[in-house]
């Protein structure tokens, strides 16, 4: 199904729409959103599928790399794979803005494709580190003096070229540098095809791959775990075989994702024109709005900007740190065997899936975004506080693992990320997302690095102990729950477009139609 072909009366396109929907639509507006997320939702949500799997398929890995180099594992510690795995964002947040900007002026096609294959040949080289190939790589480079206020630096330059944690720290920071912008660009994208009271269900729609891609790729890469092909360990197999596909991917992308309506000729003439004159009019409401720094400029907008920014920084802390150790933390509760934890681990993020389309519906109908980010996020601070609480009592943690803290995991994502477009221009938008999400995702350093060290505090010879890591991590999603309705209720006393003062104007939240 190409973007670039039409689609006539009865042909793919409408026989699709014909299955999803039973009842024909009425109205031109209902025609465009059920055309555009047809046509658009299935393949952005399929490559952040492949986005998400590469960010988290190390807490699988993790399981094989804990193992000595006499069972070809790496004979690291937690604390190693906890950083590791974080350090992905020190790389993540630099090319956040310009991969927003860069949608929004010029188009979505080509800022995909640049991320997709980079990313992806970096997910697949993490598989390689400690192998002579690895090493081969960083050959080349020069011996650096070590000594001075750069020693550590020069260290780890000298030390790329044989050791194992120095390549898989730089490939993970690679890694990172190249997704980035990925997600925030999405959004941006978006905007240019949905309208602001459709967008939360757009947005739930394709962020659905979150926890779907840790529905199939934990056990899919608990599977990988157990292969020995090439003489390579499982562990390393999932690095390769899941970075190859977002290179194959970007290529794809090409022909499946045209940058603008104007350029989809599978969209109809009158979708097309109406769906411009609505976008067209949501961004006069914003009139002034619309340069990209628009919001560094006015004190209130960039005070809600930067509590954004706290907000996204809080729930990542915890969202990674559970994310990058689920089947470790399943398999301490449950004392099943790896393969076993990586399948039973998928289990939360389906509660997940269900908790975000719910979320997102009930959002849009009707109309609320603060509450409804808010409500998830208590639910899952309670949760988390009471898995460990509940540690050694059988089944009761991961029962709670699954239905409570799965279910709210990322429930409020679909109702957070339309709220800078409530208040902004395109462009001023996408560069506050790329803020939010660039300065936020750094919260995913530290996730992971705070449950990591935790276990990794365990006595020798005993199972590692998750109840540390996970009560330190619980608060943060009541402090972002807090924040997002002191956000709303300072939003929602601001005086609705006074004439006399224009910066006041542009915090006044407009009134979000309904359906």
């Amino acid at each position: 199904m190409s973007t670039h072909g039409s689609n006539p009366p009865g042909g793919f396109g409408e026989r699709m729409r014909s299955l999803l929907w039973r009842k024909p639509p009425d109205a031109v507006a209902e025609r465009a959103r059920r055309r555009i997320s047809l046509h658009l939702i299935p393949y952005l949500f399929f490559l952040y599928i492949l986005a998400y799997l590469d960010r988290v398929n190390v807490s699988v890995a993790v399981l094989g790399m804990i193992r000595p180099g006499s069972a070809r594992g790496l004979g690291v510690d937690r604390a190693f794979v906890g950083f590791g795995a974080g350090i992905f964002f020190w790389g993540y947040w630099i090319l956040e803005i310009p991969s927003t900007v860069s949608v929004a002026r010029w188009g979505a096609r080509w800022v995909f494709v640049r991320i997709l294959v980079l990313w992806g040949l970096c997910a697949a080289l993490v598989g390689t580190v400690g192998t002579p190939f690895a090493d081969s790589l960083f050959h080349w480079l020069p011996s650096v003096p070590e000594g001075g206020a750069f020693s550590a630096v020069a260290g780890f330059v000298n030390g790329l070229r044989d050791t194992p944690k120095n390549q898989f720290y730089f490939f993970r920071f690679m890694l990172g540098f190249f997704e980035g912008g990925f997600f925030p660009s999405v959004i941006v994208y978006l905007t240019h095809w949905f309208r602001a009271e459709d967008r939360a269900r757009a947005i739930a729609s394709f962020m659905a791959a979150i926890p779907l891609s840790s529905m199939f790729g934990l056990p899919v890469s608990g599977l990988l775990l157990g292969v020995n092909w090439f003489g390579l360990a499982g562990w390393r197999w999932i690095f390769i075989l899941e970075g190859v596909a977002p290179i194959v991917a970007g290529f794809a992308t090409l022909f499946f994702l045209p940058d603008r309506p104007a350029k989809a000729r599978w969209l109809p003439p009158e979708e097309r024109a109406w769906l411009q004159g609505q976008l067209d009019r949501e961004q006069q409401d914003r009139h002034g709005h619309g340069h990209w720094l628009y919001w560094l400029r006015v004190p209130q907008l960039a005070a809600v900007v930067l509590l954004l920014t706290v907000y996204y920084f809080c729930i990542n802390v915890t969202s990674y740190g559970l994310g990058m150790f689920m089947p470790a933390i399943i398999k301490s509760q449950s004392g099943m065997s790896d393969q076993q934890a990586s399948g039973l681990a998928s289990l939360p993020y389906m509660m997940g899936l269900v908790g975000m389309l719910i979320n997102g519906w009930h959002s849009d109908r009707t109309g609320e975004r603060f509450w409804h980010a808010a409500v998830p996020l208590s639910v899952l601070s309670v949760g988390v506080g009471a898995v460990a609480v509940l540690s050694g009592v059988p089944f009761l943690p991961v029962f709670v693992m699954v239905a409570v803290v799965g279910t709210a995991l990322y429930a409020h994502l679909p109702a957070f990320w339309p709220v800078p477009t409530m208040f902004l221009g395109a462009t001023a938008a996408a560069s506050a997302i790329g803020f939010i999400n660039m300065i936020g995702n750094l919260g995913g350093s530290v996730g992971p690095w705070i449950v990591g060290a935790a276990a990794a505090g365990s006595a020798p010879g005993q199972a590692p102990d998750f109840v540390t890591g996970l009560l330190r991590i619980a608060p943060w999603p009541l402090v972002a729950a807090v924040i997002i309705l002191v956000i709303g209720y300072t939003c929602n006393k601001a005086p609705a477009r006074p004439a006399a003062v224009a910066d006041l104007e542009a915090v006044s939240l407009p009134p979000v139609p309904r359906d």
